[in-house]
């Protein structure tokens, strides 16, 4: 039995060895065939810069290569008789191996005889040496056909001999600037989309909704400017929103308020102070502290027909304001006419501009101011009977009701202007950005925006031809009647205005612009401690 599995041990030692040997015989072939392939796919790609290598061509080059190594291969594993032949020819055994394997199941006495002779003598041969596994001559070819092929590919230079790769560089160009465009208009879509759903308006869901559809199929420049008109017509929506009558009223109402007359009473003074500022949010916080120590009853008798008498006088300047119609007189005074037009009815105001012979668009701006006049009257003259109606009975608690919910409507009108201007310059922005990005893209000459290269020639000869001259004329005493600034190198030279010069003017030019409403009131604390610093830094002379 020890000698069957000496046998066989050296028999299966054989057949591995050989099949060792076989597979990487038929790896070195393989080698040399796919160096080949590779030498001419480099040579392809660098000299006709046509693309060979795709995950798809790398997958299925390397599943052609593991069948052709595989394959072959296991048509030259050795068999058990293979192998007892080669031993007999490498060990010089006079074919003891190949004749104990033919005579393994015969029973006659010479084949027993003959088999257990030549196991005697398999059992004392030694495989050392006549076996080894080492690498075939094709091993050495593939090294080297591979080292070509690394060499080519490091120092072979990229050519263009069909002119392949400009064309897909282009593609490539095209392919980014879109995806670069679709990128810039998304980002823009979610910026304004995030800004004007806090407005609330639902007539505004239509257009947020076409923002959706801005960055689809189209050239990189097409896709910026159906952007830039889909966000222009939104702009000219919310200014529509933004002249309305209601929303106007809130700014008209504010500047009359600015004209109540102050009180010597601490909480009448806050509540006035609070709606000449237009921080009508003050004025209602003042308002339900009151209501809610009326309602605890905190408040003395005493003090409470004295705040009783104080909303009283309150409420008659607020219909002595609401009677007023000076907002429209300015108007009216500011554009050259008359102000007694003011207590014309609006049919007979429209009438009368008409026959002055205005232009539409200013009759319509008058007519819209009129409105807004018309409309802030009406407030100030419900808030007045509110705390008329609050003072006269007695100032209870659910008196101010009434008062307060006037004022959070005043205040969320306010909020609505201000979230309007700031949805307004948010688009403005975004367009801007938008229209930077397009102009860069002409200037490249990327996509859709590319200039033919005749434009270019026609601008050089224009360049060329043109030589800088200077238009001399009489100058006349007399006011200058425009000016115009450009943007250029900054000149060196002594600043002829001084610092603190300045910051006067940014101060009177801030305080304008709170006077007129165009920042918010709510903001001159901010604005004043910050030209307060400035002059406090101001270089000393």
């Amino acid at each position: 039995m020890a000698f069957n599995k000496a046998f066989r041990q050296k028999i299966n030692a054989v057949r591995l060895r050989c099949s060792v040997n076989a597979l990487l015989s038929q790896t070195g072939q393989v080698a040399v065939l796919t160096g080949g392939v590779a030498v001419l796919v480099v040579l392809i790609e660098r000299l006709l810069a046509v693309t060979v290598r795709t995950p798809a061509t790398l997958w299925g080059g390397g599943a052609v290569a593991a069948i052709l190594i595989v394959i072959p291969w296991l048509f030259r594993v050795p068999g058990r008789m293979q192998a007892s032949l080669l031993l007999d020819e490498r060990l010089k055994l006079s074919e003891r191996f190949s004749t104990t394997l033919a005579l393994a199941e015969s029973d006659d006495p010479f084949a027993r005889a003959a088999r257990a002779e030549s196991l005697r003598v398999v059992q004392q041969a030694s495989l050392r040496g006549h076996f080894p596994i080492d690498l075939s001559r094709p091993w050495y070819y593939g090294a080297g056909i591979w080292g070509v092929v690394i060499a080519l590919f490091f120092f072979l230079p990229q050519k263009d001999l069909l002119g392949f790769l400009k064309e897909r560089e282009k593609k490539e160009q095209q392919a980014q600037a879109f995806e670069q465009a679709q990128d810039q208009v998304k980002q823009t879509a979610e910026i304004v989309k995030a800004s004007v759903k806090d407005l609330g308006e639902p007539n505004l869901a239509e257009d947020l909704s076409k923002l959706d559809e801005l960055a689809q199929a189209g050239a990189p420049e097409e896709v910026k400017r159906q952007a830039i008109k889909a966000l222009g017509d939104l702009s000219e929506k919310i200014k529509k929103m933004q002249s309305g009558t209601q929303v106007k009223a809130a700014d008209v109402l504010q500047q009359m308020f600015k004209r109540l007359h102050g009180s010597a009473d601490p909480f009448a003074q806050q509540v006035r102070m609070a709606m000449a500022k237009g921080d009508f949010a003050q004025a209602v916080n003042l308002l339900s502290q009151l209501q809610k120590q009326l309602a605890e009853q905190t408040i003395p008798e005493a003090r409470r027909q004295e705040l009783a008498q104080q909303l009283q006088q309150l409420a008659k300047e607020l219909q002595k304001l609401a009677e007023q119609k000076r907002e429209l007189e300015e108007e009216l005074e500011k554009r050259g006419l008359s102000k007694d037009l003011a207590q014309m009815t609006p049919e007979q105001l429209k009438r009368a501009l008409q026959r002055q012979g205005l232009k539409p668009e200013m009759i319509e701006q008058l007519m819209q101011k009129m409105a807004a006049c018309q409309a802030a009257q009406g407030r100030c003259s419900g808030l007045g009977q509110a705390l008329a109606a609050a003072g006269a009975g007695g100032l209870v608690a659910d008196d101010l009701s009434d008062v307060i919910d006037q004022l959070n409507a005043v205040e969320l009108l306010q909020q609505q202007a201000v979230m309007l201007q700031a949805s307004l310059n948010e688009i403005s922005r975004c367009m801007g950005r938008l229209g930077q990005n397009l102009c860069e893209g002409l200037q490249r000459g990327d996509g859709a925006g590319t200039m033919p290269t005749e434009a270019y020639s026609l601008s050089e000869e224009i360049q060329g031809s043109t030589k800088t001259t200077r238009a001399t004329g009489k100058t006349d005493a007399g006011p200058i009647i425009a000016s115009w600034y450009f943007k250029d190198t900054q000149v060196r030279g002594e600043a002829r205005r001084g610092f603190s010069e300045v910051v006067q003017a940014g101060r009177a030019s801030a305080a304008e612009a709170i006077s007129e409403n165009q920042i918010p009131r709510r903001y001159e604390d901010a604005v004043k401690e910050y030209f307060s610093q400035l002059e406090e830094n101001s270089p000393q002379p």
